[in-house]
């Protein structure tokens, strides 16, 4: 595999064997884990940068922003208004909230999520964006399902916790993030939301 860092002939083979070493490293990032957590060679500290974001954190930074968002807010309609004002003021004072927004079918819900969404990330804000089925996170910018998002298990027990590390990348975005908009949570099981309160 280090073969592939391979750039001229003069790299030593220990440094290729490091930047394939960081490279996993930063795909294990973005999926929860540390090279640490598998038996494969010791990553030299030298070769992760303490002070960089990590990829995870990255990735939720450089979600692009289609024109077409940008205009949303400007296409609200009253009642939307009021939903999307209430719930940005909320963020923007950092306080506390939970919000349900309810409607039947074509209401337009996704579209005051997209318009939420834009507002903040076009302010530098992560907002992580899931739902419980594959499809709704498609609607979603930068979305993945919830059980993706927060490893929840799939087979639910009652002992079960889902495996966000305290001291872990993820779990350091969770806690740098605005928002989190979970579409079609009345879908999953309440089992499923209490999981992600208990985790390690």
């Amino acid at each position: 595999m280090a073969e592939d860092f391979q750039t001229t002939n003069n790299v030593m083979e220990s440094n290729l064997t490091n930047m394939l070493l960081k490279d996993l490293n930063e795909l294990l990032n973005l999926n929860g884990k540390k090279i640490e957590d598998y038996d494969i060679p010791y990553l030299p500290p030298n070769t992760i940068d303490r002070d960089a974001i990590p990829s995870i954190i990255q990735e939720e930074l450089v979600v692009d922003i289609p024109n077409e968002d940008i205009k949303y807010v400007a296409k609200l309609n009253n009642d939307q208004m009021i939903v999307f004002k209430t719930i940005i003021n909320v963020i923007v004072q950092k306080h506390s909230g939970v919000f349900f927004v309810d409607g039947p079918r074509g209401t337009s819900k996704t579209f005051i999520y997209r318009t939420i969404m834009e507002s903040l990330r076009s302010k530098g804000e992560i907002v992580l964006a899931t739902a419980s089925s594959g499809i709704a996170a498609t609607l979603l910018l930068g979305g993945r399902t919830a059980h993706s998002r927060f490893k929840i298990p799939i087979d639910i027990q009652p002992s079960s916790i889902c495996a966000i590390q305290k001291e872990k990348d993820l779990a350091n975005l969770i806690r740098v993030a605005a928002s989190i908009i979970w579409d079609e949570e009345p879908m999953t099981s309440k089992n499923c939301l209490e999981k992600v309160l208990r985790h390690k």
